[in-house]
């Protein structure tokens, strides 16, 4: 194919101008600039490595409040979230059956009653009538059948009065285990405490031992409850102290000691049960069943290089930071990365604890493997416009 003249020309200097750029000068590198940024001298840090064993806050005390008898709830007279009292009413459950049943215990023991007293009269003119006929045998005044007669009459007699006292003696005990049933037709709070959940509603049908509601004492306190290794059981006993960390009710660890160790390992997921209780926390919030916590155990010294999680820049996916050298001049360093940990300092003992993946907490530590040494000069300045280059200003 042959172009027209008036093409040749434009093509042939945009290639000459292509050919120009390709292979002139590469464009001269920005000059460094001095900038402020918050820096740290880096160190190995000693501290008692912790163990996180995930758990979550449990009531000390909770119940779960059941029914002794069948029938329909008739009312809810409190609602989940609820702080009840101790005694104070929680369902209504109908008792209208177990009211006629007492009325017709109560009429059974009043007509066995009446039937007694009127037998009583028999059974005594019965007996006096035995002990005139005993006279007259002795002094051979009637005969022997006559007298065995008046005593057969008296034993049937205070036989039928003794079976009606049986009967009024069980229709009284009916009456009262009915009485005692209806007590159980208005459910009540155990204890003081927040109702956690309720299982029925009005109108539903309730049978004789399914459960209610839950309640948790508010009163006795709270634990939490995790779940360690089998591997740890050789290693924890009861009264070891530990760091309990509860995120929603406190941002900073703090000490408690292992107030239970349950030793029986569960088999699906190889762990047991430890339980710490949970010490009264600064600031308003209030502990409630299911918060997630942690109980974290120390285990051995340890002695990591750990950096602020701010210091550490992605680019890409390749974790890096900016070290500054003799001359206050920063260098980009590639790292490796091992966990993430959060520091405590409590009691003048440092405790470190390793975080879980994903895990971002304000005073977050990342251990560096590889990429940094003792004595470096790191940035820790959030400001992302920093380069490899930068030169910092001298104070």
């Amino acid at each position: 194919m042959i172009l027209p003249p008036r093409l040749v020309f434009p093509l042939l200097l945009a290639a000459f101008l292509l050919l120009a750029s390709c292979g002139g000068e590469p464009p001269a590198a920005p000059e460094p600039r001095e900038v402020r940024a918050e820096t740290v001298t880096l160190a190995a840090r000693r501290a008692l490595e912790c163990r996180s064993l995930p758990g979550r806050v449990e009531p000390r005390t909770s119940a779960v409040l059941s029914s002794k008898i069948s029938g329909t709830v008739t009312a809810v007279l409190a609602e989940e979230g609820d702080l009840v009292q101790k005694g104070a009413p929680i369902l209504q459950i109908d008792d209208s059956e177990l009211r006629q049943r007492e009325q017709g215990a109560q009429a059974g023991v009043g007509q066995a009653a009446m039937e007694r007293k009127a037998l009583a009269a028999q059974v005594a003119l019965a007996r006096t009538t035995l002990a005139r006929m005993k006279t007259l045998l002795d002094q051979q005044a009637v005969s022997r059948e006559d007298f065995d007669k008046a005593q057969a009459e008296f034993l049937a007699l205070k036989s039928r009065e003794e079976a009606l006292a049986a009967q009024e003696s069980s229709a009284a005990h009916q009456s009262a285990e009915v009485r005692s049933l209806l007590s159980y037709s208005t459910v009540t709070a155990p204890f003081t405490g927040i109702l956690a959940r309720r299982h029925v509603d009005q109108g539903a049908f309730v049978s004789a031992g399914s459960p209610l509601a839950e309640i948790d004492d508010a009163q006795g306190g709270y634990d939490l409850d995790a779940q360690a290794d089998e591997s740890l059981l050789s290693r924890l006993h009861i009264g070891m102290t530990v760091l309990g960390l509860a995120p929603s009710l406190s941002p900073e660890p703090f000490l408690t000691s292992l107030g239970a160790v349950i030793p029986r390992v569960d088999p699906a997921t190889r762990t047991f049960r430890v339980k710490a209780p949970l010490p009264p926390l600064p600031g308003d919030a209030k502990p409630r069943s299911g918060l997630f916590g942690k109980v974290c155990v120390p285990l051995n010294p340890a002695k990591k290089l750990l950096v602020p999680a701010q210091a550490v820049r992605m680019r890409g996916e390749l974790p890096t930071a900016l070290v500054a050298d003799t001359d206050g001049v920063l260098r980009l360093r590639l790292l490796k990365l091992g966990g993430g940990y959060l520091q405590a300092e409590i009691e003048g003992v440092t405790y470190i604890l390793q975080a879980q993946a994903g895990e971002e907490a304000p005073g977050m530590l990342r251990e560096v493997l590889s990429g940094l040494s003792e004595g470096d000069v790191l940035v820790v300045s959030a400001d992302q416009t920093l380069r490899e280059g930068d030169r910092l200003a001298r104070p």
